[in-house]
């Protein structure tokens, strides 16, 4: 009779178990990741639908409605005519980036943007940009690498 060496079943459990816990720590780590960008992605999409809201107040009040960006602040300041609005907060650990190049943007009468720029905004300690562009008042969001 031939003895064939090979794998005992207890050192197979062994080898599966010890492979388990690593996928297991892997997908937990990357689980943790994508939750994180999606709340990102949450808070920028929520920015810009305050930013669109803005602009349809703009239209249906026929005048301008200002958006102010401070440096460091974690607030983004709104002049409007005859209305008073809240700051729109920026939450804990964000705030806008000093390499914004907006000071503030207007929206006009019909919606449209009256400069083309973008203003960054740090949460936590990664940077995204929100863009402005004039045509139309269209805004999108990207991430930026640092």
């Amino acid at each position: 009779m031939r003895v064939l060496k090979a794998f005992t079943y207890l050192e197979m459990i062994f080898v599966l178990g010890i492979i388990s816990i690593l996928l297991f720590i892997q997908t937990q780590f990357l689980h943790g990741d994508i939750n994180e960008n999606q709340m990102h992605q949450h808070k920028l999409k929520n920015i810009i639908a305050h930013f669109t809201y803005l602009k349809s107040q703009a239209i249906r009040n026929q005048h301008y409605v200002s958006v102010i960006f401070d440096k460091y602040s974690n607030k983004i300041k709104i002049m409007e005519l005859e209305h008073r609005h809240p700051p729109i907060e920026l939450g804990q650990e964000s705030y806008i980036h000093p390499r914004t190049n907006l000071n503030y943007v207007s929206f006009d009468k019909r919606g449209h943007i009256n400069k083309f720029g973008s203003f960054y905004i740090s949460i936590q300690n990664k940077l995204y940009r929100i863009i402005f562009h004039i045509e139309k008042g269209r805004m999108r969001f990207e991430k930026v690498k640092m």
